[in-house]
């Protein structure tokens, strides 16, 4: 009950929102309002962390004098109400006249539609933390060290009303479970390992942890190595959407529309061109299933769409919004976010563009036959320094982790490898793509092999080698507590 009156009290915030901002002098508005629960659960090194977070609010974004103004509040007293929306047309008024600027978008009805679980409604604390507890593991493999574990289970209400009639309220949930473990046979590394889903009970917690482990085992005693040169490199999924960053996360800024209308990316003017491999698709799809961004309605209640970003290697749209298709004479592929992927409260910045769920279409060749096709190069599984990249040209100099490949077969785990080159001369060089594909938190992506990559390293000096070793043999003697758990 306590909830129903509290979206009943949003949905009249809004209501008196709109009504005071047309009685101000705005020539358009958009009204939006969460009601938000979020449990999030923690353990870093033995030490846990839960809450319950709550997050409600409302925003106005609104035209007035042919520009926009932005402004939010978390009270829904109507003198708040008032002053959040005379703050954004004072925003607004402040702004240059935009002569682009149109209205916002007119209803459409989406006759796609998103199963939502019910049991996420009904969940107590105590059954999230269950699901979370069955995760930790009470033995481990020598040398192996727990290192954290966090999950999320998110249930909300959101709601957006505007003065051109677009009336929507959404209902969504999902939740997420991952863990991480760190190896110290050899010099320390560590992997994790996270998935979401929107169904209760699909995530095995203890199949969570198991795979967690294989993944930390098999990258389990790197070496470094001292070479320079150009080397064939498969990606794997993760390598490309990692939930810590991907190399492809650049791919999708590129591809932006308010990047393109700015001329501030490579592939702007690039419609209709060839930018990629005849074999390689790119789709953003908010209707997927079972990705925890999925979506019916964008964040500006454009309905949503499976989109052909690249299509057997032509470049055929870019993520747009309402504003910037209409920008590039286009028209919206509802690609409008508030908060981004796990990112940030929704309330309190207006809408932006961005991918809901990346799907890269699999191709004709098999992981072994990638292998086998490589007599000399790496398969990749993370990049450190993504957001280091320069996102107009693609350019990107970033070091990874993952396994050096030798006559066609899986020699060792390496670290500290540079890899450097573009985005557009890296889709270029894909001459491989896996059948297998891995479904990450909101992506769905095949093995890339790129022919031809930068890549250097330098070997551990001596000194810190040997000086692990030392630190090894006084851990194992007691004589020093292990640093790294």
């Amino acid at each position: 009950m306590a909830e129903y009156n509290l979206n009943m009290k949003i949905q009249q915030a809004l209501d008196y929102g709109l009504q005071y901002a047309k009685k101000s002098g705005a020539d358009h508005c958009e009204a939006y309002g969460l009601n938000q629960k979020a449990y999030n659960l923690e353990i870093e090194k033995d030490k846990p962390k839960h809450n319950i977070g709550i997050q409600h609010g409302i925003a106005f974004r609104v035209i007035a004098n042919k520009a926009q103004g932005f402004a939010y509040t978390s009270s829904f007293e109507n003198k708040d109400i008032e002053m959040t929306v005379k703050m954004a047309i004072q925003c607004a008024k402040t702004m240059k006249e935009d002569p682009d600027l149109k209205p916002f978008p007119k209803p459409k009805k989406n006759k796609n539609k998103l199963d939502l679980d019910e049991e996420f409604f009904k969940l107590e604390s105590d059954q999230a933390a269950e699901s979370f507890e069955e995760m930790l593991q009470d033995e481990l493999p020598k040398d192996l060290y727990f290192l954290m574990a966090m999950g999320f289970i998110g249930i909300g209400d959101s709601f957006l009303k505007t003065s051109q009639g677009i009336d929507i309220h959404d209902r969504d949930a999902g939740y997420g479970l991952g863990v991480g473990f760190l190896s110290t046979h050899g010099f320390p590394n560590y992997d994790f390992h996270f998935e979401g889903s929107r169904t209760w009970g699909q995530i095995k917690p203890n199949q969570v942890s198991k795979t967690a482990i294989e993944k930390t085992l098999k990258s389990a005693k790197p070496q470094t190595m001292s070479l320079a040169g150009e080397y064939p490199v498969i990606i794997t999924p993760e390598g490309s959407y990692g939930l810590f960053g991907g190399l492809f996360m650049i791919l999708e800024q590129l591809l932006r529309g308010d990047k393109a209308s700015r001329g501030e990316t490579v592939y702007a003017d690039k419609i209709g061109e060839q930018i990629a491999p005849d074999n390689f698709t790119l789709i953003d799809d908010p209707l997927h299933p079972d990705m925890i961004t999925s979506a019916v309605y964008d964040a500006e209640g454009t309905p949503t769409e499976r989109t052909k970003l690249i299509e057997n290697g032509i470049l055929k749209t870019y993520y747009l919004d309402s504003y910037y298709a209409g920008k590039l004479n286009m028209e919206s592929n509802g690609k409008s976010q508030r908060g981004g992927f796990m990112g940030g409260n929704p309330v309190k910045a207006p809408p932006s563009i961005g991918g809901y769920a990346a799907i890269i279409e699999p191709g004709d060749s098999s992981l072994n036959e990638m292998l086998a096709e490589t007599k000399e190069g790496f398969m990749m599984k993370s990049f450190m320094g993504i957001h280091m990249s320069d996102f107009s040209s693609g350019r990107f100099a970033v070091t990874g982790s993952g396994w050096y490949v030798k006559d066609g077969e899986i020699k060792y785990p390496v670290q500290d490898i540079s890899v450097s080159s573009t985005i557009p001369d890296l889709l270029m060089n894909i001459d491989l793509i896996s059948k297998e594909r891995t479904k990450g938190l909101n992506n769905e992506v095949p093995y890339l092999r790129v022919k031809e990559l930068s890549v250097a390293a330098k070997k551990l000096d001596f000194k810190i080698r040997f000086g692990f070793k030392v630190l090894k043999t006084l851990i194992r003697l007691g004589i020093v507590k292990n640093p790294f758990i």
